[in-house]
């Protein structure tokens, strides 16, 4: 097993807490493309976690204009089990995902960040993960730390 680093995307996980999704490898490298915030700049950004030059755990977030109850993630819909995560949480195989309400009455809203534009979705995946229940028990847990932590971030008056 690589060399991981001790705090990962944005600081929202723990090297350890991904190790069981990670193929074996000899080295491990991370990369950010932007900040968490998706309400500031960029509507989302991503965080991958390589192993010997291949993609081994991506988060994202992205900013959307719907939430629970809509088409926000249609493969998780057909091929996911809810889990306690959000406002809606899926975990399928290889990888989880969620939706919330972020409300944040302090932002200014214009043509750059309409109203609508008040949930955010995260999603994990770990492509070269073993597809067994440990996987998805991980993944669920990761999830929900995730979602918690993303609530926090974004500073969403909803906690």
């Amino acid at each position: 097993m690589p060399s991981i680093p001790n705090s990962l995307c944005w600081g929202a996980f723990t090297g350890p807490s991904v190790v069981p999704l990670l193929p074996n490898g000899g080295s491990a490298s991370q990369r950010n493309d932007s900040p968490f915030d998706v309400f500031e700049r960029q509507g989302s950004a991503y965080c991958t976690l390589f192993v010997d030059d291949h993609a081994a755990f991506v988060a994202s977030v992205e900013r959307r204009n719907s939430g629970k109850g809509t088409e926000w993630n249609g493969y998780a819909r057909v091929h996911g089990t809810p889990v306690q995560a959000g406002d809606e949480g899926l975990v399928w195989s290889r990888g989880a995902g969620t939706v919330f309400l972020c409300e944040r009455p302090d932002l200014p809203r214009g043509p750059a960040l309409p109203a609508s534009q008040k949930y955010v979705e995260l999603e994990l995946t770990a492509d070269r993960a073993p597809d067994t229940p440990r996987t998805r028990e991980v993944l669920t847990g990761l999830l929900q730390q995730y979602a918690q932590f993303a609530k926090h971030k974004l500073k969403c008056a909803n906690k």
